[in-house]
């Protein structure tokens, strides 16, 4: 040992020289002190810090068995070897119980040099020793540390599953509070599956280790988490399987996350694969009407065919028209769904009343011969008045109604309520095709119809029932059908209803002049104000039966000045999207020199928005386009009224 220290407690200073010489001559090189007495040993002790002390074993005011006792109060791994000239084995032995490393009597000092080397290389393993305790000891404080507080379940169970160790993580995940509870179970009897265990104990035994093993996990409360498995099976040296080692963690979360991930995905791609099928249909929806528009308006042109040929041509391109004008209308009302603009009027209207309106839209259709077409309303004296709105609940029977007439080749349809406590429950029934079972929940999905190839047998853009349900469910009420394939289709819905209306009547508005030709507008001016051609060609065309003066506006500061100079107008026609000037700034400067010329805004615009906008206006009334004739003389009828 480099820089050895030796402490010599000894009272004669020919023994000390005797025993430094003794141990110099056997080669050993170090630093050396002597004290005789008690006070002067533990100073040095502490601040000599020697590697070994010789003491002997009695002197005049201490010994060899005191400094024992004082060198283990303040260092146990310094070594002390008697020396002395009598010892008796009782008494050797008893010197070393009490912490003496060693003895080496005088007549025999040549035996201290080995005893010296024996006693520094024990201190020496004794300190390695310690040393490999002391980082074992850290080494598993630290471990434990990990383990108690690690948010993972760590265990160790015997090869039958019965619990030999577990954390904290362990007990909290389970719903344990307290070790003892938790060492008495046995793992798979928690399994929500317990087949699992054997597949799982397989592939442990067959590659020593499992890793990254989903298992179902029960509780103690009887609640299910998904549990993430990473297990490690122990054997001993004849390579027995004795235990397992295992950390679980609860990945509940995260496989619900990636569940719902899966499905979002597969959802996106549906909608992704819909919205493509429904643009294709769409387009194919469009092109229809608008191919036989457009090839019978040419046909119109040719002279050589007969009146009755040319009415035929007109009659269907007005059926076009109309479904064209319904694929625009849904598709519009999609866009309000979606954006979350929808609203609602909320008037009173008689419901018998409503649904003779719709029976008789489409009674007498020439594809109802073989067709039972029935309204089934509440008696005179049951009808009711409903608050709501009445033309969405038309839309809603209309749409129904429509694919009643198209899914029924024959039998009977259905149209009819049923007056319930706090609601009146609508339905439109049939005789039809029906609808499979597992296509009843789609149908009512964006873009969603029961045959969605190419060769389908009926077209539809497939948006009606979503419209009609998504409208019911905006106006508080349910929308559901039964159906039977090859039997029919039962679709109801409810409305809210007060039981407080149930016999009441809206009074009727009274009718001024109901003698007078209410078309006949001879000495009235109407100002046109449309920036496009053909529009303005076919208002005047309408207005003329009606023998008024029709006058011309190209866009909005032409109107204003009309205004201004010709106090003969009647009423303005005015269009909103126009060049140079508005139609809503227009309609503000002709109030502000005109306050009573009635304006009636004429718009394509159909978002509930753009109309609230305009409803904002001081104006009279609104009409969007596209503008039926019969529609745009009952709109300005009253404003020519005497």
């Amino acid at each position: 040992m480099q820089d050895l220290r030796i402490l010599f407690l000894e009272d004669l200073p020919e023994d000390y020289e005797l025993n430094v010489n003794t141990l110099k001559k056997s080669g050993l090189e170090f630093e050396h002190k002597s004290v005789d007495n008690a006070d002067d040993f533990i100073n040095q002790l502490i601040s000599f810090k020697p590697h070994i002390v010789i003491s002997d074993y009695s002197l005049p005011q201490y010994d060899g068995i005191s400094a024992v006792k004082d060198m283990q109060k303040i260092n146990q791994d310094i070594p002390l070897i008697i020396v002395t000239g009598t010892l008796d084995e009782e008494t050797a032995a008893d010197t070393i119980k009490r912490g003496a490393w060693d003895y080496v009597v005088k007549e025999r000092l040549h035996r201290l040099p080995s005893a010296v080397n024996n006693a520094l290389a024990l201190r020496e393993e004794i300190i390695r020793k310690k040393e490999i305790e002391e980082a074992l000891e850290s080494a598993e404080s630290e471990f434990e540390s990990l383990r108690n507080n690690v948010p993972l379940a760590v265990y160790r169970s015997n090869v039958n599953g019965q619990l030999i160790y577990a954390n904290p993580a362990f007990l909290e995940m389970f719903g344990f509070d307290t070790l003892r509870e938790v060492l008495k179970i046995s793992i798979p009897d928690y399994y929500v599956r317990p087949e699992e265990r054997e597949n799982l104990m397989n592939e442990l035994l067959s590659k020593g280790v499992v890793k990254n093993y989903e298992i179902e996990i029960n509780r103690r409360n009887g609640e299910h988490f998904w549990g993430l498995f990473n297990i490690r099976a122990i054997f001993n040296k004849n390579g027995d399987h004795i235990y397992q080692d295992g950390i679980i963690s609860d990945i509940t979360e995260i496989k619900i996350a990636r569940e719902e991930l899966i499905a979002a995905k597969e959802k996106a791609e549906e909608s992704d694969r819909l919205k493509t099928a429904f643009l294709a249909n769409m387009s194919h929806e469009i092109r229809t009407p608008m191919n036989a528009i457009v090839g019978f308006s040419d046909l119109l042109l040719d002279s050589s065919y007969s009146k009755e040929q040319i009415e035929e041509f007109v009659r269907t391109i007005q059926s076009s028209g109309d479904t064209l004008l319904r694929i625009i209308n849904d598709i519009l009302d999609v866009a309000k769904i979606e954006s979350g603009i929808l609203t609602f009027e909320q008037t009173p209207f008689q419901v018998n009343s409503m649904l003779k309106d719709v029976y008789q839209s489409f009674n007498g259709r020439k594809d109802t011969s073989k067709i039972e077409f029935n309204l089934l309303p509440g008696s005179p004296e049951s009808d009711i008045t409903l608050i709501s709105d009445e033309t969405r609940i038309k839309q809603i029977l209309n749409n129904l109604l429509v694919n009643a007439f198209k899914f029924t080749h024959q039998g009977q349809i259905n149209i009819g309520y049923v007056l319930k406590e706090n609601e009146v429950e609508f339905f439109v029934t049939d005789t039809g095709i029906g609808i499979p079972e597992d296509k009843q929940a789609i149908i009512f999905e964006m873009f969603r119809q029961v045959d969605e190839s190419h060769t389908r047998e009926f077209g539809g853009t497939g948006l009606g029932l979503t419209i009609a349900k998504n409208l019911i469910e905006k106006m508080g009420g349910e929308m559901w059908l039964n159906s039977d394939p090859g039997k029919g289709s039962d679709f109801r819905f409810t409305i809210p209803f007060d039981p407080e209306m149930k016999r009441q009547h809206p009074e009727p508005e009274p009718v001024k002049n109901q003698n007078k030709n209410w078309d006949d507008w001879t000495g009235k001016t109407i100002l046109i104000a449309e920036d496009v051609d053909s529009n303005f060609e076919y208002l005047e065309t309408i207005l003329k039966k009606t023998n008024a003066t029709i006058l011309w506006a190209k866009d909005g500061i032409e109107a204003v000045q009309l205004c201004g100079e010709n106090k003969d107008i009647d009423l303005v026609l005015m269009d909103i999207r126009m060049p140079n000037l508005n139609g809503y700034d227009a309609t503000k400067r002709i109030k502000e020199i005109r306050k009573d010329l009635p304006i009636v805004i004429q718009t394509a615009y159909a978002l509930e928005s753009d109309l609230e906008k305009i409803r904002q206006l001081d104006c009279e009334a609104v009409i969007t386009k596209p503008i039926a004739p019969r529609g745009l003389t009952e709109k300005l009828r009253k404003f020519f009224l005497e």
